[in-house]
């Protein structure tokens, strides 16, 4: 009895001291968390762009197990400043530039050495993703059942919710019916021929372990379990079958035309026959309004035959122009490069789009989604469809090298503030009137421009003074042959 309080007293050091190792534990663990969190999105951010992680080579070597070849010295030192190590004539330095092409590292002088360090950790601790298991047959594309394909359209539209939470429905991001404004969500449709597709989306793979920010941000509240996804990919079989419906502007210019044409045969009835109105003027002015209103319909819509200003088809990719030739500062004439030298400025190859995106593998609104239609289409042998949104009249001859060389004019005189647009549209209506004034008003740069040599009474009334410029006009821009042959 008498050794009770020693031996309290001891049970509650031990108590302490295990809770303050329990503290230490769960402490070195966050921190240990903490870290390898830091490293990968340092390594998201300022590696990943041209060095992969278990996929083999990209731009750089694969660095997977570098670690193990390299020591952590040497390779704080490499990335900091790849070239002053190269520069000091270090062997391994030298031999990594020469096997890439002698293509030189970035710089990272502004990472402190926590930062790199926490960097060559992640490198080190990196594990291949292990592959979920599932009790489905993930292989199936086809040749599901009824039930299956309703229960997954019930979840599909939120009529359901799913096991483990998500209250959002699919179809509030993944569109059904096109709309009037770019969504960079991809569409069902979209979604159903990735899915059916051979050479498409692994649905189980992207909705239980999302590879882009993008994705993994919109899905974030979403652990689906793989019946729900089986049923979702039913769904998506059946959806595949079926054209988005298209976005339809209710034809105001239409319905005016008939009410119009209603009103005036009614008042003629009336004026002829029935005679339910007292006073004449009220037909005339009615038949006077309608006749007016007609007349400036057909004018208007006969003026605007083959002119499609302001089209804005949706395309086969969501390609924001404002985000390559505006934030990304892309010169036009990289994509469509046979401008300088083709009568057409050209579509741009697979080839060209993947120069840039065999290594930027996510886009910033549509993570990996668009990008991999890219990739598709050079696997499974189709062609993208785009769709062409400058028609000129088969009786019209344009050239782009013409205009873009010769004239030296820029893109945006004809093509409007493309760097603004998400959705590409056409700015100009291209009628004859727009460009035969552009031909009056467009002074021309002689100087030093070789397509113009052979003007030579033009040259002597620029030198005596005679003229002070020259328009499009005076060097025949006006003929009808030029145009019209």
């Amino acid at each position: 009895m008498s050794h009770t309080p020693f031996v309290s007293g001891f049970r509650q050091v031990n108590i302490v001291l295990a809770s303050l190792a329990t503290i230490i534990l769960i402490t070195l663990h966050s921190s240990g968390a903490f870290a390898q969190d830091q490293g990968k999105q340092l390594f998201e951010k300022n590696c990943q762009v041209c060095h992969r992680l278990g996929e083999g080579k990209l731009v750089g070597p694969e660095l997977a197990g570098i670690t193990a070849t390299r020591e952590r010295e040497w390779l704080v030192k490499f990335i900091r400043n790849s070239k002053e190590l190269i520069d000091s004539g270090d062997p391994i330095a030298v031999k990594v530039f020469e096997e890439n092409n002698k293509i030189p590292m970035q710089s990272f002088t502004n990472l402190s050495n926590g930062e790199i360090n926490s960097i060559i950790d992640y490198i080190a601790n990196w594990q291949p993703p292990q592959k979920k298991e599932f009790t489905v047959d993930v292989n199936k594309k086809e040749g599901f059942t009824e039930i299956e394909i309703r229960r997954g359209e019930r979840m599909f539209y939120g009529l359901i919710p799913f096991e483990n939470g998500g209250t959002t429905a699919c179809n509030s991001c993944h569109y059904t019916k096109n709309s009037d404004s770019l969504n960079w969500s991809p569409s069902a449709h979209d979604l159903a021929v990735a899915f059916v597709d051979n050479s498409g989306m692994n649905i189980y793979e992207s909705l239980s372990e999302p590879t882009s920010e993008v994705m993994e941000n919109a899905h974030k509240e979403f652990k689906l379990t793989g019946e729900e996804i089986y049923n979702i990919s039913a769904f998506l079989y059946e959806f595949s079958h079926k054209e988005t419906k298209a976005f339809k502007i209710f034809p105001k210019r239409l319905m005016l035309f008939i009410l119009f044409a209603i009103l005036m045969t009614l008042a003629l009835i009336d004026l002829i026959f029935t005679k339910n109105i007292k006073y004449r003027i009220i037909h005339l002015i009615i038949i006077a309004v309608g006749l007016t209103v007609h007349f400036n319909i057909a004018m208007v819509e006969a003026q605007s035959l083959s002119r499609t200003q302001d089209y804005a088809p949706d395309q086969p990719i969501k390609f924001s122009h404002k985000i390559h030739a505006g934030d990304n500062q892309t010169d036009c004439r990289y994509c469509h490069h046979i401008a300088d030298f083709s009568k057409s400025a050209g579509i741009p190859s697979n080839d060209v789009c993947l120069n840039c995106h065999n290594v930027v593998l996510a886009g910033r609104n549509s993570g990996k989604f668009e990008i991999n239609k890219i990739k598709r289409s050079v696997e499974n042998g189709k062609p993208i469809k785009w769709i062409r949104i400058h028609n000129m009249q088969e009786h019209v001859f344009f050239s782009h090298s013409q205009h873009v060389n010769a004239g030296n004019i820029e893109c945006e005189t004809c093509h409007g503030p493309v760097a603004e647009m998400d959705i590409m549209k056409q700015f100009s209506d291209l009628s004859m009137g727009w460009c035969i004034n552009c031909h009056r008003d467009t002074r021309v740069n002689f100087k030093g421009n070789d397509y113009y040599s052979t003007y030579m009474k033009l040259h002597d009334d620029l030198k005596s003074g005679k003229l002070d410029s020259i328009t499009a006009e005076q060097i025949g821009g006006l003929d009808c042959m030029k145009c019209h042959y």
